[in-house]
């Protein structure tokens, strides 16, 4: 055999090729595939900062929930490209919240950067340091986070972009606000802010039709606070009778059984079954607060009354406000 026998390689249609001629075709082909998925990749980072400039610059809520979504799920890495600087997908829902409040004109709430922890995070004024706010993606529901103060790790809401929700949660919010919070700061402050989480849960369903569950902080006078046990908490309102006693009011029975509280003409707190609320659920205790101006919720009386405070705070195991268990432990 001659050497140019060995430099010959049969085809499957029955040609030959030079080996020689070969490699380079296949040099060439590697090389064209390389340099069209470098080109793909850039291509693929250049529709990113496209949605980000959407994200960034947009006047439209659904542009920006849209992009947002989008964003959150966005796979800018490929194994020919790689950027080693990003915002993670948590980031990404706080940039959201700070663009919608920004398109109602509403910049309360700071967005701050983290060197040491490398992540945005949300700091509200007033509160200054003692607010660490961030979201947590929500890892068993696809495009859900929590909203978390990460110091103490209280979820205060939960958002979900694909199912439309949003859920205060009423144990964090009691936690945060009402146990940690009312030590620091006096209540106008801490007011704000629960008049903030108040806006955003708002702006969700008046923008995006999302169904929302206020919880503690509901100053609709039809809300009804459904308390975690379902029964009729006798011993708690035996305790309840005694310390607005001792504060100079007077909690009197009502002709259904329930217990009425007027705190002022404009202002009567019920405790009682679901049934008073008219909707013709099945009895399942809980607390009504009626404001003439419908400006005040449980979360508010909590603050403004020492006595029902403690007698709360001390009866949580009965008292609780109950939250979609989905979402809240």
């Amino acid at each position: 055999m001659n050497n140019d026998e060995k430099t010959v390689i049969f085809q499957p249609d029955g040609t030959t090729t030079n080996i020689e001629t070969a490699k380079a075709i296949s040099t060439t082909a590697r090389l064209l595939h390389f340099n069209d998925q470098l080109k793909d990749s850039l291509q693929n980072g250049i529709g990113f900062t496209q949605l980000l400039d959407t994200l960034i610059n947009t006047d439209d809520p659904q542009e920006l929930e849209e992009a947002t979504l989008r964003l959150i799920n966005y796979q800018l890495d490929s194994s020919f490209l790689v950027f080693p600087q990003q915002y993670s997908q948590a980031d990404f829902y706080l940039i959201f919240l700070s663009r919608l409040l920004q398109q109602h004109d509403n910049e309360q709430l700071i967005l701050q950067s983290s060197q040491q922890k490398h992540e945005l995070y949300h700091e509200f004024p007033g509160l200054n340091a003692e607010g660490y706010f961030v979201f947590e993606v929500d890892q068993a529901n696809e495009n859900g986070a929590y909203y978390v103060e990460k110091q103490t790790n209280n979820r205060l809401f939960y958002l979900n972009f694909s199912r439309h929700i949003l859920r205060i949660n009423a144990a964090a919010v009691t936690s945060l606000l009402v146990v940690n919070y009312q030590e620091k700061f006096k209540y106008p402050v801490v007011r704000k802010f629960a008049l903030l989480l108040i806006k955003i849960a708002s702006l969700f369903k008046e923008d995006f039709g999302y169904d929302v569950d206020f919880n503690i902080l509901d100053q609709s006078n039809s809300t009804y606070y459904r308390i975690i046990k379902p029964e009729m908490p006798v011993q708690a309102l035996d305790k309840l009778f005694v310390a607005a006693s001792k504060a100079g009011y007077m909690l009197e029975a009502g002709v259904n059984g329930e217990a009425l509280l007027e705190l002022t003409s404009d202002l009567v707190v019920t405790f009682g079954p679901e049934t008073l609320s008219g909707d013709g659920s099945q009895d399942e205790w809980g607390i009504n607060v009626k404001d003439k101006n419908e400006e005040l919720s449980w979360f508010d009386l909590l603050f403004q009354y020492d006595f029902i405070r403690e007698w709360y705070l001390n009866n949580l195991n009965i008292l609780e406000i109950k939250v979609d268990p989905r979402y809240f432990d």
